[in-house]
């Protein structure tokens, strides 16, 4: 039987990783630390006192990831570049070495049919330049344009389609809480910190557009977890918009309205810790993109009273890991977008997934049998078609993740691949998910 045609010609079935998560290669060809190598190696840090010192060796193995990327039949990959792998100093001259790594990183998807989406920053700014102040340190941004010029420079002729910085909100994460990378706890420098980055991923365009890439297009990654009022209070109501201001929203406005909203201005002076900016900053952090990069993953309901907490618990709409079962998150997103921003440029979904905590369920097959996955995928995709069917121009979608990785603070615990990793060959094998992805994607090709 003939599937009915919902995706657009062209459309991008893909899957997702970052450099810091998979590559591992950390101290080779030339390349120096990242705030992320640092912030591995402090105590407490990192479950399980992990580091991203191997990762899953992708470095050394990307023939292994083709070949399984072709296996799985998707047509794009999203990976990222790490910046201190190609400027070890951060700026100035670049490293060979790694530079011809990427490239045939490139080439080799290319010759495999699939599609390469880069990503310039995923959360790994090199450590020399956190010694000079990091993204605190408004040079910052004249740091960034300088290594995307040089990235549109050496790929602008193979990489059809590149994105500035994936999450910003990781940055206020490193720099105000603590949780990330570098590790700090300073609300002003978290605020000014992110503000600097959104300005930055203007100043990435900016370079875009002057190495006139005729075949290559620009947009940047958003993460929007909308919040819920979980009671109808009006304390309730406050507080969801509160968070989704100091959310999602504080990077949307700049770049899809060119300005804050004067609600977050306003908060953010009350308390001390507004973020010194420059007339001109909008101007960069509004500069026309060619597409937005939508990262969805759940809501997150809300409530001043405690005891109206949701029960994240198994069973009913909930998964195995505790949290929410809520696929209508890709779609309000979606329409969030469109309701709020009229935003006029295509939509890639760039992550969505789910994860499991410590080892998965094994069959007598000795597949991993990861049903909770498949559940979150299958009701996602739902509401992807239905996204589509109602006139959203929705161009891909990005599994997150090829493989398990280095999850950040969670170390090897969390687990959102749709391949394991054997930690004695390296060798990828494929999860129940990934042939559910696979015949997915296949029957709608």
């Amino acid at each position: 039987m003939i599937k009915e045609k919902i995706y657009p010609d062209g459309f991008k079935w893909g899957l997702a990783t970052s450099a810091s998560q998979i590559e591992g290669g950390a101290q080779d060809g030339g390349r120096t630390p990242s705030i992320w190598d640092t912030f591995a190696t402090k105590s407490g840090k990192i479950h399980g006192g992990a580091t991203p010192d191997v990762a899953c060796d992708s470095y050394h193995r990307f023939d292994r990831d083709v070949d399984m990327l072709k296996f799985l039949g998707v047509n794009s990959y999203r990976m990222s570049i790490s910046w201190s792998r190609v400027l070890p100093e951060g700026i100035g001259k670049l490293n060979h070495t790694g530079v011809d790594y990427y490239r045939s990183c490139f080439e080799k998807l290319l010759t495999a049919g699939i599609t390469p989406n880069v990503t310039l920053y995923h959360w790994d700014l090199p450590q020399v330049l956190e010694d000079k102040g990091g993204w605190v340190n408004r040079d910052s941004i004249e740091w960034f344009g300088e290594y995307a010029d040089k990235m549109f420079r050496q790929y602008g002729d193979i990489v059809p389609m590149w994105s500035t910085i994936n999450e910003p909100i990781a940055t206020y994460v490193g720099y105000a809480h603590g949780g990330f990378a570098p590790g700090h706890t300073n609300e002003a420098w978290g605020n000014q910190a992110r503000h600097n980055i959104l300005v930055s991923h203007g100043k990435g365009v900016e370079a875009f557009r002057a190495n006139n890439l005729k075949n290559s297009r620009i947009g940047v990654v958003i993460d929007i977890w909308k919040r819920y009022a979980i009671t109808d209070s009006s304390e309730d109501a406050a507080l969801v918009m509160n968070q989704d201001e100091r959310n999602w929203k504080f990077y949307c406005d700049p770049i899809l309205a060119g300005h804050y909203s004067d609600y977050i201005l306003e908060k953010l002076a009350s308390e001390g810790t507004l973020m010194k900016m420059e007339p001109h900053d909008f101007e960069l952090t509004s500069l026309p993109i060619d597409f937005f990069g939508l990262n969805v993953y759940n809501r997150v309901p809300v409530s001043v009273n405690k005891q109206a907490k949701a029960d994240f618990s198994q069973g009913g709409n909930f998964l195995n890991n505790k949290t929410e079962y809520y696929p209508e998150a890709l779609y309000e997103a979606v329409k969030l977008l469109h309701d709020l921003y009229d935003i006029k440029v295509p939509i890639y979904v760039t992550e969505n997934g789910t994860y499991a905590i410590g080892e998965e369920q094994i069959g007598t097959d000795g597949v991993v049998e990861d049903n909770d996955r498949i559940k979150y995928v299958s009701g996602f995709l739902s509401s992807l078609d239905r996204a589509i069917r109602d006139g959203y121009d929705i161009r891909g979608y990005y599994l997150w993740s090829l493989m398990d990785n280095f999850e950040w603070s969670a170390g090897y615990n969390y687990k959102f691949g749709i391949t394991q990793v054997d930690p004695q060959t390296m060798e990828l094998k494929p999860k129940k998910s990934a042939y559910f992805y696979k015949n997915y994607i296949a029957e709608r090709k």
